[in-house]
């Protein structure tokens, strides 16, 4: 009968079965294995096998990170795996539930922690089978994590248990996973499979047959992935944005796994970006500690960010890592930390054409105002933080139907223009549809004066019916009232106000329109028709508390050109007037050469938005030639 060969190598018998002196015999070792552990294992002594096992885990860790089950980062990620949690979190002696009734007295003979960990060991190697693991990445993940932060600390029959049960379903994972990628799989899911679990395999069985290769094609799966879902400084793609936590997470499991081992994972321009990366994720928290664009999945950012963000040695007094530790405060019922303002030397605002996301912000502190926004799919992606208070969260859809006629949307939209200073974050995203025309989605967010511009425009139609609908996707807690004698919608939370201003029509409900400001089902929707060649479509949400219960005046403006009045689909302009807030809003929908002329204002630029001041004269804000 021929003796089983257990390496990574080549494909392995079925061995669950061989005792354990037998199992120790068939490993197949590389040139320069450890001696005593080879020793052992030809002897099939397993006693002495764990005791040189342990050895080197502790040596090659002589300071490792204390073990955290960081696997926990990535629960979400794996719904089925849900009754490994509370196993894990016992072992660190922590738990997500509450407690409930009275406090019980406290134990005088505390477990240690080879008795917390024992249920498990078990549940993870199966015997008796006490949990199903539905993903075997997963459990053998958590596997290897345990024995690399804690395998000293176990119990030599924990140790060989969790140890043998690893290596089978390292080995088996390697053979089952095809070459070719499942393009329904999620990244973070593909990322831990694929780069972590292969890559701390390959630490850990060091000196077994076939490690050296499973360690050096992990490592590039793991690279090619920060590179290729990442702009050079370090925004991340549109497409993982919403599990950016759970994409997050192996990558600083494993960098920290890798300095435990005293191993290089990263390039020196990898490590950098990584730290880049950490950095752009960290305003992706919102101050209630929840992640922006989320897409409704419960995520928890705050551990892996301040873990990350304390591997790649961010200062806690710079600008992200003050933000982390307010949201952490904040978190946790305290008042936040305070932020050092420095002006415009380091904005928290982003924009990348590769990554097809951007990032508006007025500041670093947790009452921020911001806008994150994803345009890689049909419809983009909106998360308003109005002073740190959740707004706006979902897609911002839009129907458009011309002569009709529905038209079909591309599948992603281009950034064509982006502009960011101390006054205003402005981004204009467009989708080209049949022929001439062109759709715009306008986004502006105010620094400094507590206000938001979202607006559609759409040119180059041919003077047809235009029939247009967009809806806002309202956050959970925001509840709506329609105002009686004005088409403004108020937006309210507990202690915020925020108010919505469709400027293209008529203010007062009196007066007759085919157009419509509704607020239902979550949503905010605008609906527009109009006879001609193009039209503006623009809504201002303002949350100033000092403007909350002003008295509120919009209108749409007369924009003229060479002296003669042009219609609405060529160039259109409206003021609105809340208190001492008076805005100018004027787009231009087609480029005729000339100069136009609107409330006194001459331009030759395609988009303006200005304040006028006490004396009237009209200041920009921002201007798009």
């Amino acid at each position: 009968m021929t003796q089983a060969s257990i390496s990574f190598s080549a494909g392995s018998a079925d061995v669950s079965a061989v005792n354990d002196i037998d199992f120790l015999k068939a490993i197949e070792w590389e040139r320069g294995a450890d001696p005593d552990m080879r020793a052992a294992a030809a002897s099939g002594n397993v006693s002495a096998f764990v005791a040189a096992c342990q050895a080197r885990t502790r040596n090659a860790a002589e300071s490792p990170t204390t073990y955290a089950a960081d696997i926990l980062w990535s629960q979400a990620a794996f719904p089925d795996e849900s009754e490994l949690i509370p196993l894990l979190e016992e072992a660190v002696g922590v738990s997500s539930k509450p407690r409930k009734g009275p406090r019980r007295p406290a134990n005088k003979t505390t477990r240690n922690f080879a008795q917390r960990v024992e249920a498990l060991v078990y549940a993870l190697t199966g015997e008796p089978q006490t949990v199903q693991t539905a993903n075997a990445a997963y459990a053998l993940a958590a596997s290897l994590e345990l024995l690399t932060y804690a395998g000293g600390r176990l119990r030599s029959q924990q140790y060989w248990r969790l140890w043998r049960y690893s290596l089978i379903q390292a080995i088996q994972l390697a053979q089952d996973l095809a070459a070719d990628v499942d393009p329904t799989v999620p990244n973070d899911v593909r990322l831990l499979e694929r780069g972590e679990v292969p890559y701390v395999a390959g630490l850990l069985f060091e000196g077994i047959l076939g490690t050296s290769q499973l360690v050096k094609t992990s490592k590039k799966t793991i690279s090619r992935d920060l590179v290729n879902h990442t702009d050079t400084d370090g925004t991340p793609h549109a497409d993982l944005v919403e599990r950016l936590p759970l994409w997050l997470a192996p990558l600083i499991r494993l960098t920290r796994i890798a300095r435990a081992f005293d191993v290089r994972l990263w390039t020196r321009d990898q490590d950098d970006l990584l730290r880049s990366l950490v950095e752009r994720a960290i305003p992706l928290c919102r101050p209630d500690g929840h992640a922006a664009l989320s897409n409704g999945l419960k995520l928890q950012p705050l551990p892996v960010l301040a873990a990350a963000a304390e591997t790649c040695g961010l200062p806690e007094l710079g600008s992200a890592g003050s933000y982390l530790r307010s949201v952490k405060r904040v978190v946790a019922g305290k008042s936040p930390a305070r932020t050092r303002n420095d002006g415009v030397t380091s904005m928290p605002s982003n924009q990348s054409d590769f990554a097809r996301f951007a990032l508006l912000r007025s500041d670093w502190s947790v009452q921020a105002d911001s806008v994150a926004l994803a345009h890689h799919r049909r419809y983009p992606q909106l998360d308003v933080s109005a002073s740190g208070r959740p707004l706006i969260h979902g897609d911002w859809t839009i129907k458009l139907n011309i002569g009709g006629a529905d038209v079909e949307l591309a599948e992603e939209w281009t950034c064509v223009c982006w502009q960011s200073d101390p006054d205003a974050d402005y981004i204009e995203l467009q989708m080209a549809g049949p022929g001439k025309l062109r759709v715009e989605r306008i986004v502006m967010l105010s620094r400094n004066q507590r206000f938001l511009l979202l607006a559609d425009s759409v040119s180059g139609v041919p003077h047809e019916r235009i029939e247009y609908s967009s809806q806002l996707p309202l956050g959970d807690n925001v509840q709506t009232r329609m105002d009686t004698p004005t088409r403004e919608i108020q937006l309210t939370m507990k202690g915020f106000r925020a108010r919505a201003f469709p400027l293209a029509l008529p203010q007062d409900r009196v007066l007759s329109t085919p157009h419509q400001f509704t607020a239902e089902d979550g949503h905010v929707t605008l609906s527009q028709v109009t006879e001609g060649e193009g039209m503006f479509a623009p809504i201002l949400l303002d949350w100033d508390a000092s403007r909350s219960r002003g008295a509120a005046q919009w209108r749409t403006l007369t924009v003229t050109e060479d002296g003669r009045v042009i219609g609405r689909d060529i160039a259109s302009g409206h003021r609105l007037k809340i208190n001492d807030l008076q805005l100018l809003i004027y787009r231009s929908l087609k480029d005729t050469g000339n100069s136009r002329s609107v409330l006194g204002h001459h331009t030759w630029n395609e988009t303006v938005i200005a304040q006028f001041t006490k004396k009237g004269d009209v200041d920009p804000i921002l201007m798009v030639e």
